[in-house]
């Protein structure tokens, strides 16, 4: 195993985590670790870490259960990472050979290089990162389908393999969305592979839109959660109550929420203004009480310091931009009791809660839009049919319509 580059760089991996503020065990498996890949790896009957992972819980007779033969494989894992890619540890992130393998990484070089050829066009337009993101995902995996069902090349393709993208032989399992998301991508390469991509989108089926009724939060649901956002002897920090008051009282999108930075905030006017990751439009939202106040004990109370621009960050070392909001609202639905044992308890029922709660407010349509950021004004189309209240008032009475009795005696 080559570790030249190891043996080049690796007091910068040391330098990383003593600046980071890593505990001093955490640094000692890490200088261990390197050790080991430096003086065992080098020897010619290993040829990768994992072979050098192996190698070592045989020698030492380690257990499987054994914590050290789990740190062992973490912190290896992260020597491995940094070595063969020059990525430094990261909070909550598995590394190296703990890591499965991209998807991305298990197509073929010409599927490879399409995905490629799209980011690079698509950055050259004004399609936001995420847009970007959620395109090529969904290209990934289309074209991973059409590699796994045998097709190495797209002119290869043929309808019945487009079709079994989106049918299992009974029923729709992928939608309009997946198809708008991998048209463009799809839509790159005509000028590199001309006819055979002009046919391939011909192929695609005409997938109806669909918006399937959403399990949005209950008057007793929300009633608790909000409850347990302002009780003072729960076990939440002020992290989950931050997090979660946002997406409670402003139906902010998760990667809003945690890309927010100090100006964002204008406390004068008590407002918050950015640009939205998923549209790229501006937003301007009034701040309440209960928000500001949320944000600004966590800021006071509970972050740590940090080099990172935006307001919230890991409490673990190092310090970096939160990931995912999930865990932090899970948290409050767990101290209040709500949906424990299953349903959905993501940043979107948020949005949709506060959406069904305007609608029920008879606040018009177009200003819940501008409240939600919408870019277009049918988005609004699925928070309508959740509108339970107004939806009562245009049922219509069956007196008037004779039905067998034996109907009722089922």
């Amino acid at each position: 195993m080559d570790v030249s580059n190891l043996q080049e760089h690796y007091p910068l991996l040391l330098k990383y985590l003593r600046d980071n503020g890593y505990s001093r065990c955490h640094i000692l498996w890490m200088s261990r670790c390197i050790k080991l890949a430096l003086n065992k790896g080098s020897s010619p009957e290993i040829d990768s870490y994992e072979q050098l992972y192996w190698r070592e819980v045989e020698q030492r007779r380690y257990d499987e259960v054994a914590p050290v033969r789990k740190t062992l494989k973490s912190i290896l894992g992260c020597v491995k990472r940094f070595d063969l890619e020059g990525i430094y540890p990261q909070h909550n992130q598995y590394h190296g050979f703990l890591a499965p393998a991209k998807s991305y990484d298990l197509l073929n070089d010409e599927y490879k290089s399409i995905i490629d050829h799209y980011e690079q066009t698509a950055r050259l337009g004004s399609k936001v990162d995420q847009a970007i993101y959620t395109e090529r995902r969904a290209g990934i995996l289309f074209l991973l389908h059409l590699q796994n069902a045998g097709k190495q090349s797209i002119t290869e393709v043929t309808e019945r393999q487009v079709l079994d993208f989106f049918f299992d032989g009974e029923k729709i399992i992928r939608g309009k969305a997946y198809k708008d998301k991998i048209t463009p991508v799809l839509k790159t390469i005509i000028p590199l592979y001309g006819e055979p991509v002009r046919k391939l989108l011909s192929l695609f089926p005409s997938v109806p839109k669909s918006y399937p009724n959403y399990p949005y939060l209950t008057h007793l649901e929300s009633e608790k959660f909000r409850t347990w956002l302002e009780e003072e002897n729960s076990q939440l920090t002020l992290l989950d109550k931050a997090i979660a008051t946002l997406a409670y009282y402003t139906g902010l999108r998760g990667t809003d929420i945690l890309s927010l930075t100090p100006e964002n905030i204008d406390w004068e006017k008590e407002t918050i203004h950015f640009i939205q990751s998923k549209t790229g439009v501006e937003l301007t939202l009034p701040m309440s009480a209960v928000v500001g106040n949320a944000i600004w004990d966590y800021l006071i109370y509970e972050r740590p310091k940090s080099k990172e621009g935006i307001i919230f960050v890991n409490g673990g070392r190092p310090h970096n931009k939160i990931p995912t909001a999930w865990n932090h609202l899970k948290n409050v639905f767990n101290e209040a009791g709500v949906r424990k044992d299953g349903g959905r308890t993501g940043v979107r029922i948020f949005r949709h809660h506060l959406a069904t709660a305007l609608l029920g407010n008879r606040v018009p349509s177009p200003v819940i839009s501008s409240i939600l950021g919408h870019k277009s004004p049918e988005s609004i189309n699925p928070y309508v049919d959740a509108d339970l209240e107004h939806l009562r008032e245009c049922s219509l009475g069956i007196e008037d319509y004779p039905v067998a009795k034996e109907v009722f005696e089922l």
